[in-house]
């Protein structure tokens, strides 16, 4: 019985993209000429919704874990976030996670693609 449990349980289990394939589908989807044009948008649409998160979670750290981070979103084909993982998993991206995960962007390309956010406080 303990079998089919952990089956079960592993089979429900969200299973996240390893931070290294998403940062080579972002990297490779950037380099394509609708790649740039979309990366252009975003970047510009970004900073409404990423700034004032970044504010709210540089109030409530320490300074020592400020770090940068790279946010790997997985855009779906309405806009909406289908997956957000960090690299590295900072306190800061743990921070603003749930801003990445709500943020609406631009319709991409194509569906279920990978895009790369540098967050670098200062």
């Amino acid at each position: 019985m303990i079998l089919p449990a952990l089956l079960l349980s592993l089979a429900m289990a969200p299973s996240a993209t390893p931070v290294e394939v998403a940062r080579a589908e972002a990297e490779q989807n950037v380099k394509s000429p609708a790649g740039r044009r979309y990366e252009g948008v975003v970047i510009g649409q970004v900073d409404g919704w990423l700034r004032p998160a970044i504010r709210r979670c540089l109030e409530k750290l320490p300074k020592e874990e400020l770090v940068s981070f790279d946010g790997l979103v997985r855009v779906a084909e309405d806009g909406k976030a289908a997956e957000a993982v960090f690299g590295p998993e900072t306190e800061l991206a743990r921070c603003v996670a749930p801003d990445f995960r709500d943020a609406s962007f631009p319709r991409p390309p194509k569906p279920d693609w990978w895009i790369k956010i540098e967050v670098r406080p200062k």
